[in-house]
C-alpha cells in the first residue's frame, strides 16, 4: 500500500489552485496524511531593493507573509472547510518552482499536488510553466489537477 504522509499543495491562491487543494483534501481524508499548503513569492529585484532601501523592504516582506496567512486561512476555510485535515502553512521567497522542490526535499513529502494552468502560448514558450518543471525536476510523485 502507497504511505501518504505529507503531501505538498503549491497555492497562487487562483481557482486551480482551489481544485488542486480540494484533490489534495480528498487523498489526505483517505490517507489520514497531513497537507502543507505553500506560497512562493518571487524575490523582488535589487532595483525595488535598493529604491525601498534596507528597512522598507523587509517591512515589505513581513506584509507580504502576513497578507499571504490572511489569505491562507480564507482558502483553507473555501475549500477544505469543516474537514479534518492536519494543514501546515509555508510562505516561501524566490522562484515558485525551485521552491517547491526545495521544499519537497526539507520536508520529505510523498507526493506532490499541483494546478495545471493555461497559458498562452508565448508565455509557455519563453517562461516554461512552474507545474511542467516541477514535474520534469520533482524526485516524488506529482499529481497535475486540471481545471476542467
Amino acid at each position: 500500500m502507497y504511505n501518504l504522509k505529507k503531501i505538498l499543495v503549491p497555492t497562487d491562491f487562483s481557482k486551480s489552485a482551489d481544485v488542486a487543494l480540494q484533490r489534495a483534501g480528498d487523498l489526505a481524508e483517505t490517507f489520514k496524511s497531513k497537507i502543507i499548503l505553500l506560497h512562493a513569492i518571487p524575490e523582488e529585484s535589487s532595483i525595488v531593493h535598493s529604491y525601498l532601501g534596507d528597512r522598507a523592504s523587509k517591512d515589505l516582506k513581513k506584509r507580504l507573509v502576513t497578507d499571504t496567512e490572511e489569505l491562507f486561512k480564507k482558502q483553507i476555510e473555501k475549500v477544505l472547510g469543516d474537514k479534518n485535515i492536519e494543514v501546515e502553512t509555508v510562505v516561501k521567497f524566490g522562484e515558485p518552482y525551485y521552491e517547491v522542490l526545495r521544499t519537497e526535499k526539507e520536508l520529505d513529502v510523498d507526493l506532490i499536488v499541483i494546478a495545471s494552468h493555461t497559458k498562452s502560448f508565448f508565455e509557455d514558450v519563453f517562461f516554461g510553466s512552474t507545474t511542467e518543471k516541477v514535474v520534469r525536476r520533482s524526485k516524488k510523485s506529482v499529481l497535475v489537477v486540471r481545471d476542467l
